[in-house]
C-alpha cells in the first residue's frame, strides 16, 4: 500500500511519497548481494559491480512489485567501478557498518573507457560519467540504511579532488546519487560522503523524501553541492546534516542536455526543508532557475556555527539572461552562526544574505521588463520572499540585495531578523511600496534605484 505523507504548509501542500512495499508478504523478496548466484565479496578490493547490478536486476525481475536488495554487513565495503542503475519498486538497503565505494577515477574514465551507463541520465554532463547510483524513468525507489552514521555511500572523490581540486574549479566526476524523470524517491538513514561532483541530484522528479541523511564532503572542494533538487516537485528534506565544499542545499530548475530536451524548462515547486543543519557553505536558490522556483518553505534549521564554518547563509543567484520566476519562499526560525569569509573556500564571502540576479555572465547596464500577470519576461522575477525569526551570531556584512531596473524585487519581507555586523545592508532595485522590514537589525533600508 502506498503511504502518502502530506504536510500542510501555510497556503501550500507538500507531499512526499516513500516507495511502497507491495510484494505479497509471504514471498521472499529480499536479495542479499553476498548470496549465490551473485556472491559479492565486500572487501573493498574485489570489483563487486557486476554482482550488485545483477542482484538488482534479478531481484526486480522476480519481484517487480517490490524488491529489496541488501548490502549486508557488518564491516563490509562493496567496491564498484562503474554506475549502478536502479530499478522501479526497489529498496537498496545497507546494513550498519556497511558501505558502497565508487572506484571510478579520472584515470579509469577516459575517451576509450567511458563509464557511462545507458540506463542513467547524463543531465548537464553529456560526455562525463553517469552517477554512482542512478536511473531514469523510475517509480518507487528507496536507498535506506540501518544507521545514519555507519551506512555509507562513498563517492571516492579524492582522486578527483587531486586532479581538479580547488574551491573555484568544477569537478568532472560522477554525482553520487542522480535520478531523472522519476517519482517517489526516498533516501533515509544513509551517509553520502566524498562525492566527486554534486552529491544528491534528483532532476525532473516528483515526490522526493530525504530524511536522516548526512552529506559530508571536504570544505575546500568546490562543486560538491550537497542536496540539489532540480526541476522537482513535492520535495521534503528533514532531520539531516550537510557539511560540504559548495552549496549545502541548492534548489535549481535547469535545462537538460539529454538529446531532444535541451529547452525543457520545468519548475521546482512545493519544497519543504526542516530540522536540517548546514555546517558549511549555505542555502542557495540557483544558479539555474530557468524553469522557476515556487513555494519553498525552510524552517527550524541551522546554518553555520560560531567558529565561522559558513561564508554565506542565504544566497540567490539567478542568471541574468535566463528568465525564471522565484516566487513564494519563506525562511523562518533559522539559527545562523558566525558568517565569515575564509581563505580556502570563499575569501570574498561573509554575507548573511546575498541576492544577485545578475549571475554570470554579467550583462552591464541591463534593463529588463517582466509581465507579472503571465510570469513571463526577459529577466528573473522575484516575488514574495520572506525572512522571519532569524538570528545570527555575527557576519562580515548584513547582505547585498539587488533586482533590476524594470524588474524590482517585489514583496520582500523581513521580520525579527538580527545580524550583528559592522557593515549594513546594500539594498537596491526593490519595490519599496511592497517592502516590509519589522524589527530588523541593522535596519533595512532599500532603494527603488541602484
Amino acid at each position: 500500500m502506498t503511504i502518502w505523507l502530506s504536510f500542510f504548509i501555510a497556503t501550500l501542500t507538500v507531499t512526499a511519497v516513500p516507495p511502497p512495499m507491495t510484494a505479497v508478504p509471504h514471498l521472499i523478496n529480499i536479495c542479499d548481494v553476498r548470496s549465490s548466484p551473485w556472491s559479492a565479496i565486500g572487501d573493498n578490493k574485489t570489483d563487486d559491480t557486476s554482482a550488485i547490478q545483477s542482484a538488482i536486476d534479478a531481484c526486480h525481475a522476480a519481484h517487480p512489485l517490490g524488491a529489496i536488495v541488501r548490502l549486508s554487513g557488518p564491516h563490509r565495503t562493496y567496491r564498484i567501478t562503474s554506475s549502478i542503475a536502479l530499478t522501479s519498486n526497489l529498496t537498496l538497503a545497507l546494513d550498519a557498518d556497511t558501505g558502497l565505494f565508487s572506484a571510478v577515477t579520472p584515470a579509469s574514465f577516459n575517451a576509450t573507457n567511458r563509464t557511462q551507463n545507458p540506463r542513467c541520465p547524463t543531465s548537464y554532463w553529456k560526455t562525463g560519467p553517469t552517477g554512482v547510483l542512478c536511473g531514469t524513468n523510475l517509480t518507487n525507489v528507496a536507498v535506506v540504511g540501518s544507521n545514519m552514521n555507519t551506512s555509507v555511500l562513498d563517492g571516492g572523490g579524492w582522486p578527483w579532488y587531486g586532479r581538479y581540486g580547488g574551491p573555484q574549479v568544477g569537478l568532472k566526476g560522477p554525482r553520487l546519487f542522480e535520478v531523472a524523470w522519476s517519482r517517489n524517491i526516498r533516501l533515509s538513514k544513509v551517509t553520502f560522503q566524498f562525492s566527486a561532483g554534486w552529491t544528491v541530484h534528483p532532476q525532473f522528479c516528483d515526490g522526493v523524501l530525504a530524511e536522516k541523511i548526512r552529506i559530508l564532503n571536504p570544505r575546500f572542494q568546490g562543486n560538491t553541492d550537497g542536496f540539489d533538487p532540480d526541476s522537482c516537485t513535492d520535495v521534503v528534506l528533514r532531520d539531516s546534516i550537510i557539511d560540504t565544499g559548495d552549496d549545502g542545499i541548492s534548489i535549481k530548475s535547469g535545462n537538460s542536455s539529454v538529446a531532444g530536451s535541451s529547452h525543457i524548462q520545468m519548475p521546482s515547486m512545493n519544497i519543504h526543508i526542516y530540522r536540517v543543519k548546514l555546517l558549511s557553505r549555505n542555502f542557495c536558490i540557483g544558479s539555474a532557475t530557468f524553469g522557476g522556483v515556487f513555494d519553498v518553505l525552510m524552517e527550524d534549521c541551522e546554518i553555520g556555527d560560531d567558529e565561522g564554518s559558513s561564508p554565506w547563509a542565504f544566497k540567490y543567484k539567478s542568471h541574468q539572461s535566463y528568465a525564471g520566476a522565484l516566487v513564494n519562499h519563506t525562511y523562518r526560525r533559522i539559527k545562523v552562526g558566525n558568517i565569515q569569509p575564509n581563505h580556502y573556500q570563499q575569501p570574498g564571502g561573509g554575507y548573511f544574505i546575498s541576492i544577485e540576479l545578475r549571475y554570470s555572465p554579467l550583462i552591464p547596464n541591463r534593463t529588463c521588463h517582466v509581465n507579472r500577470a503571465t510570469m513571463s519576461g526577459d529577466c528573473p522575477i522575484f516575488e514574495n520572499i520572506t525572512f522571519e525569526d532569524i538570528s545570527a551570531t555575527g557576519a562580515e556584512r548584513a547582505g547585498s540585495i539587488a533586482g533590476f531596473d524594470g524588474d524590482l524585487l517585489t514583496g520582500l519581507t523581513f521580520r525579527n531578523v538580527t545580524v550583528p555586523t559592522h557593515k549594513s545592508w546594500d539594498c537596491g532595485f526593490v519595490d519599496v511600496n511592497s517592502l516590509t522590514g519589522v524589527d530588523v537589525s541593522p535596519p533595512l533600508r532599500c532603494r527603488a534605484g541602484p
